[in-house]
């Protein structure tokens, strides 16, 4: 193994990992990180099992990669599965996305490639920069952190050439705030993101549950719960709550500094078409400003839309250039967390499902976590535009 500096030793820019699912906020905040002085790019791994489908997810994001100038950056990807397959993104919002990326090609917005994507899986690519990098390794996952999990079980002691990781995620901190509903459990009719065995696959060939007399493929809700009156998580922890688990733990006694951004902190920056509409008529480039204005509408089409990911990013940036306080105004400090694995079925009125909620846990094994709870949308938007702006 390479010798490592230590952090003082290492300065701006920071060795980069940006680990995304290739969903819309992931974009947006893709337009952002690609100007950042904080930034120095080693490597983009995209996970299989959020947002973005196997084959589009990495491709979407390598168009997007050549629009802000980083093409150069190789990018990863993520093995078919969660490590805890118990649901993925709603199919239809995997669809979408993927017709939405198509149609930015045959406008010849986004230009299609694939030169970037590189042989290597994501873990792999994760083990190999951190095993190589002579600076502690800054890596920010706006997904379900299952290739970050993947990379530090194939090599835990590479956690420690680890500078600091973000995170955007959980319910944490603010009671309420889960953001996974039972409606988003079908497609047309048929149940999609949510599933009773790990191969996530119905063949046909076993024969249909019995529940009260009626037949079905799978019992109602999600394993039988109405996730929008029992649920106490959120969708990146959702789609592999054993992934986040996992990173905690071998975080444990890393000397990196964690972050994450929970749910809460982004309730009042909802994307809506007026206000994207109006910031991107400011865009020097003309094909970022049809780019992002397409984005909304597409975006806004899944049902709810926020600045999640775009958010964690500014974070991480301001963060990293000393400034705690800006787009998040609150942070629950040094918390020693743990994340559940525990799935009940059988709740009564006003039960939660433990399974993904992340609570606090004196006897974790986990880090000290930083938690952002709460944003402040006017600094994100006089900090966000600009730097996006910069694409040419």
């Amino acid at each position: 193994m390479l010798q490592h500096k230590k952090h003082q030793e290492c300065g701006k820019p920071y060795p980069f990992i940006w680990d995304n699912d290739a969903n819309y906020d992931d974009t947006l905040a893709f337009l952002y990180l690609a100007h950042s002085e904080n930034l120095d790019w080693k490597a983009i791994t995209i996970e299989s099992d959020g947002m973005g489908t196997p084959h589009g997810g990495p491709t979407n994001i390598a168009a997007v990669a050549q629009l802000v100038g980083l093409s150069h950056v190789p990018i990863a990807m993520g093995g078919l599965s969660s490590l805890s397959p118990i649901a993925t993104m709603p199919l239809q919002w995997r669809i979408e996305t993927d017709e939405f990326f198509e149609r930015q090609y045959e406008s010849k917005i986004l230009n299609m490639t694939d030169k970037a994507i590189v042989d290597k899986t994501a873990p792999q690519l994760i083990v190999d920069i951190l095993n190589t990098s002579a600076c502690p390794v800054v890596i920010l996952t706006t997904g379900p952190a299952t290739n970050v999990a993947e990379a530090l079980d194939m090599a835990p002691s590479l956690a420690s050439n680890i500078r600091e990781i973000h995170m955007m995620g959980s319910a944490y901190g603010v009671p309420g705030t889960n953001n996974v509903y039972d409606w988003q459990m079908t497609y047309n009719g048929v149940k999609g993101s949510c599933t009773e065995d790990a191969g996530q696959t119905y063949t046909g060939l076993s024969p249909p549950l019995i529940k009260n007399g009626t037949k079905s493929l799978i019992r109602p809700e999600c394993r039988g719960v109405d996730m929008s009156a029992h649920g106490d998580t959120e969708w990146n922890v959702f789609m592999d709550v054993r992934a986040w688990r996992m990173v905690y733990g071998f975080l444990a006694s890393s000397p990196a500094n964690v972050y994450v951004l929970a749910a809460n902190a982004t309730l009042n920056m909802p994307v809506t078409l007026e206000q994207m509409e109006l910031y991107a008529s400011q865009l020097a480039d003309p094909d970022l400003r049809i780019f992002v204005t397409e984005l909304a509408k597409a975006f806004l089409e899944a049902g709810e839309a926020k600045w999640w990911d775009a958010q964690c990013a500014v974070a991480m940036d301001q963060v990293l250039s000393g400034q705690s306080i800006g787009v998040c105004s609150n942070w629950a400090e040094k918390k020693k967390t743990s994340v559940s694995l525990i799935w009940r079925s059988n709740l009564t009125e006003g039960e939660l499902n433990p399974y993904g909620s992340v609570y606090d846990d004196a006897d974790a094994h986990a880090p000290l976590i930083d938690y952002c709870l709460d944003g402040n949308v006017t600094q994100m938007w006089e900090v966000y535009w600009p730097q996006v702006n910069e694409t040419n």
